[in-house]
C-alpha cells in the first residue's frame, strides 16, 4: 500500500497591520502631498509675480504720464546750495538715493498752490532710505524762506530745503518757469522733467516716483 502523499504545509496567514504600521504609511503620504504642494504653491508664486511684474510698470508709466513727464537724459549738472541751517550742501551728496528735485521761490504764485503737494508727497515716502525730497528756493535773500514756511504751516516738512543764492541753479536744466520738477536716479541720471504745478501728493505722483525708484540698479 503506497503511502499517502505528505501534506504541503500551510502559509501561516498574514498578520493583520498594526496600528503603527498604518499610521506610519499615512504620516509619509500625507508628508510627501505636503512637499508636493509647497512646490506648486511656489511655482504660482514665482509665475503671479513676474506675471505682476510688467502690469506694475505699465501703472508706474501711466502714472507719469498722467503727471504730464517730460523724458530727459544724461548727467544731471551738479551745483551746490545751502541748506535750512546755511551750510554748504551738494547734489553730489545725494548720489546712491533717487531724487526728486524741485525749484520754487517765494514770490512764485504757483509755487505757493505746489508747496503743500511737495510736503504730502514727502509725508507719504517718510522713513524711505531710497528716494528724498529736495525743494531748491531760489530767493536771493534768506531771511524769507523761513517765514514763509511757517505762514503756510510747513515749518515741520520732512522736505530737504535747499536755497539757491544765485537764483540761476534751475537754469543749468533748461528751467525758464517756476515750479519745476526734476527726477535724478541713483546714478545721477537726468531723466523726467515736470515743468509747473503738479499733484504731487496725489496716488498718481508717489506711483509715478516708484516706478522709477532703483530702476538705475
Amino acid at each position: 500500500m503506497n503511502p499517502s502523499p505528505s501534506a504541503e504545509p500551510a502559509t501561516p496567514p498574514t498578520p493583520p497591520e498594526g496600528r503603527a504600521a498604518r499610521r506610519l504609511r499615512s504620516d509619509g503620504l500625507f508628508v510627501s502631498a505636503y512637499i508636493v504642494f509647497v512646490a506648486l504653491s511656489g511655482v504660482l508664486v514665482f509665475g503671479f509675480a513676474s506675471a505682476l511684474g510688467p502690469a506694475v510698470d505699465q501703472q508706474g508709466a501711466g502714472a507719469c504720464r498722467a503727471m504730464q513727464s517730460e523724458p530727459r537724459g544724461g548727467s544731471f549738472p551738479e551745483f551746490s546750495a545751502l541748506d535750512r541751517a546755511g551750510e554748504a550742501v551738494h547734489l553730489e551728496d545725494l548720489r546712491g538715493r533717487f531724487v526728486v528735485l524741485n525749484f520754487w521761490a517765494t514770490w512764485c504764485e504757483p509755487c505757493t498752490r505746489e508747496w503743500p503737494e511737495i510736503d504730502k508727497l514727502s509725508r507719504r515716502l517718510q522713513g524711505r532710505e531710497d528716494v528724498v525730497v529736495v525743494a531748491v528756493s531760489l530767493d536771493e535773500e534768506g531771511d524769507k524762506v523761513e517765514p514763509y514756511l511757517a505762514s503756510m504751516s510747513l515749518a515741520e516738512t520732512p522736505v530737504r530745503v535747499w536755497r539757491d543764492p544765485t537764483g540761476e541753479t534751475n537754469g543749468l536744466f533748461g528751467g525758464e518757469k517756476l515750479p519745476d520738477t526734476y527726477f535724478v536716479n541713483e546714478r545721477g541720471e537726468f531723466i523726467d522733467a515736470f515743468i509747473n504745478v503738479r499733484s504731487w501728493g496725489s496716488s498718481a505722483g508717489v506711483q509715478c516716483v516708484d516706478s522709477r525708484v532703483g530702476r538705475a540698479r
